[in-house]
């Protein structure tokens, strides 16, 4: 969590930086996730996911045959979408999304969503553009 206080006079600074910024930040904290998803790793770390049990890779080659280890329909990744709303950011997918995030007591976490090093070398030039920006945001 990151937490922001600002006292005293700010003048050339945008103090409601923030509202422009989160807006801007969410499509790319989105469309940096899908490189991961191909070298099947976690967005955050970069360490690769683990592998599917033995059982259930046989399963999926049956059914899914050539698809990555978080893919079978494409619904879970197709669907996923990063929203705003006031300072949370949410990630909507597919229900089952989460237990691919955090696992469950039967299966491991393959984290496929996160902030990686590449969001962060293109929001935080955004955040001191709108901060240094002289124009005035709405509240």
């Amino acid at each position: 969590m990151i937490k922001f206080k600002l006292g005293g006079e700010f003048k050339g600074f945008n103090t409601n930086w923030w509202n422009p910024t989160k807006k801007e930040w969410a499509p790319i904290l989105a469309e940096d996730q899908k490189p991961f998803w191909a070298q099947e790793s976690d967005p955050s770390t970069g360490r690769p996911w683990k592998s599917l049990t033995p059982n259930y890779s046989l399963w999926k080659q049956q059914r899914f045959p050539g698809r990555p280890i978080l893919r079978a329909t494409g619904a879970m990744q197709d669907s996923m979408n990063i929203t705003v709303r006031g300072n949370v950011f949410t990630v909507r997918s597919t229900y089952y999304g989460k237990f691919q995030q955090f696992g469950t007591q039967k299966m491991v976490a393959r984290p496929w969503v996160g902030v990686p090093d590449k969001s962060l070398q293109q929001i935080v030039p955004i955040a001191w553009k709108n901060i240094l920006s002289r124009k005035a945001y709405p509240r």
